[in-house]
Formats: structure tokens, C-alpha cells, sequence
């Protein structure tokens, strides 16, 4: 009966120690809905597409696409009244240009100019043919405040 007694009185003093000071590795607190990133660069890509993002007014995001105007492929990319393209530039993989068929990497750096919501959307077409299922498109929803 002793060493029940005890077994229950180690049982209780775990559970309530386990109460008291909690996990030991809590999970970080999610970042609020609407939080704003604070005003600076951002920089995003394909994987992002379709993604909504909080920024301050101010702020700049980067959009890096891959792209190969060798095969006629351009990327044409739009704002809404908002944002404003601060930057755009072709950075080719091969800057000697000897390597035939090689692409690179169009730089877009767009600044937060208006709150509210603000959109970005591009098309990766070639400018002679309509427009097929062969086309990629890359859009995102930036929230400013």
C-alpha cells in the first residue's frame, strides 16, 4: 500500500509540474492576419505565385522570374495604380551571350506607392502568337497599409 501511495503522489507531482511549466517547446505564435512587413525589400519568385502578402507603404518587392527571350518567350508583367516598377532588367545567364539558347532571370523592383489591395500579374507569351495553355502567368495580391 506504501509504494502504491507513493506511485500516486509521483504520478500527481508530475502532472501537475507538467501543468505548471508548460511544453517545453512551445510553438512560435503565428504571425496575425493583416500584420504588415515592415517597410523594405521582399523578394519573391514562381514558387510564390498566387500568394498574398501583407507590406507596408513605402516598401519595395522584388520579382525574379526566369525567362529565355531566345525562344521569343517574354515575360509581360502589369501593376495596379498602386505599385509602381521602380526597376526592370534582364539579367542573362550567360552575359558573354556565346552560350546559344541560354535565358536568365527578369528583375522587377516594385515599390508600395498606394494602400489597399494591390495586384501584380504577368504572362510569359511569345508577343506573335494568342494566347494558348502553353502560357505561364504569375500573379500576387500585396495588401498595403
Amino acid at each position: 500500500m506504501v509504494i502504491f501511495s507513493l506511485g500516486i503522489c509521483c504520478l500527481c507531482a508530475g502532472v501537475f509540474a507538467g501543468c505548471i511549466s508548460g511544453p517545453v517547446n512551445p510553438a512560435p505564435s503565428p504571425t496575425p492576419v493583416g500584420t504588415a512587413i515592415p517597410v523594405g525589400n521582399l523578394v519573391v519568385n514562381e514558387t510564390q505565385n498566387n500568394a498574398t502578402v501583407y507590406m507596408s507603404r513605402g516598401a519595395i518587392i522584388t520579382v525574379k522570374l526566369a525567362e529565355n527571350p531566345t525562344t521569343g518567350f517574354l515575360w509581360n508583367l502589369t501593376t495596379t495604380p498602386g505599385l509602381r516598377i521602380v526597376k526592370n532588367e534582364y539579367i542573362p545567364d550567360d552575359p558573354s551571350g556565346k552560350v546559344p539558347g541560354s535565358g536568365g532571370i527578369h528583375v522587377w523592383d516594385i515599390s508600395t506607392e498606394m494602400t489597399g489591395h494591390q495586384e501584380i500579374q504577368a504572362e510569359y507569351t511569345r508577343s506573335w502568337e494568342k494566347i494558348s495553355v502553353n502560357e505561364s502567368f504569375f500573379s500576387m495580391t500585396i495588401v498595403v497599409s
